[in-house]
C-alpha cells in the first residue's frame, strides 16, 4: 500500500481492508496462537470508531496493540477531536513498531502515544482516569487487571472487552467481577466475535 503523510480516509479505508486481509491470511498459516496478531473484527473496528466518535473521549486506553488494527480505528474516531490522549499498551516491542508504521502510513501517527510494557504494571503505577478502556490482550491475565481497572474508571467511563462470546469460558470470571458490581452497568454486544461493555455509574 501506499504510504500518506497526512490522513486521507479513503486511503484509510483502502489500507484497513488491505491490512485485515493481510495479516488474516498471515494469522491462518500460523500454528502457535502466539504468533498471531489477532485483529477484532472488522464491525467491531467500526463500532470502537463509531464510540470514540460519539463519547469523544479526552483519555483513551487500549490494552493490546498487536500491529494495530483497532489502534487504527480507534485514532480514526479520535481525529475530529482538538485535544485529547491516547495510550495504546502491548508488551510485544516488534508488534509495537508494526503499529507505529501502520500508524504513520494512514497519517495518524501523532495520534497515539505507543507504550512497550506489561499491562499490569503499567495499570498498578496509573494514577489517571481514562475515558474509554479498550481491552484485547492475553485473557488468562484479566483477573490479574481488575483492581487496576476499577481505580482507572470512573463516571461516564466506558470499558470494552473483545472476544466475549468466542472465549465466553476464558472471560466469564473477569466479566463476573462487572457484571455483579452495582456501580457499572453492563451488556455483552453481538458484534464480531463478541463485545462487552461496562459503564461506569458511581464512584
Amino acid at each position: 500500500m501506499s504510504v500518506h503523510k497526512s490522513f486521507e480516509r479513503t486511503h484509510f479505508l483502502s489500507y484497513c481492508q488491505f491490512l485485515y486481509k493481510t495479516d488474516s491470511t498471515y494469522d491462518s498459516k500460523q500454528v502457535d496462537r502466539l504468533n498471531r496478531h489477532r485483529h477484532v473484527e472488522p464491525e467491531s473496528a467500526e463500532f470502537l470508531a463509531n464510540i470514540a466518535t460519539i463519547r469523544q473521549p479526552k483519555k483513551v486506553l487500549e490494552i493490546g496493540t498487536s500491529t494495530g488494527f483497532s489502534t487504527l480505528w480507534l485514532a480514526y474516531g479520535l481525529r475530529h477531536q482538538a485535544k485529547y490522549d491516547f495510550i495504546s499498551l502491548d508488551i510485544d516491542k516488534s508488534r509495537s513498531e508494526a503499529a507505529r508504521q501502520h500508524l504513520q502510513n494512514t497519517g495518524l501517527s501523532d495520534s497515539v502515544r505507543l507504550i512497550v510494557q506489561d499491562a499490569f504494571i503499567f495499570l498498578n503505577s496509573n494514577e489517571d482516569v481514562f475515558d474509554l478502556i479498550f481491552l484485547d490482550a492475553e485473557r488468562q491475565f484479566y483477573l490479574d487487571y481488575i483492581e487496576g481497572l476499577h481505580k482507572a474508571l470512573d463516571i461516564g467511563s466506558v470499558l470494552i472487552v473483545d472476544n466475549v462470546i468466542s472465549h465466553r469460558d476464558e472471560v466469564c470470571a473477569f466479566l463476573a467481577e462487572f457484571t455483579n458490581d452495582s456501580r457499572y452497568i453492563c451488556h455483552t454486544l453481538d458484534v464480531g466475535a463478541g463485545l462487552f461493555m461496562a459503564v461506569r455509574q458511581e464512584h
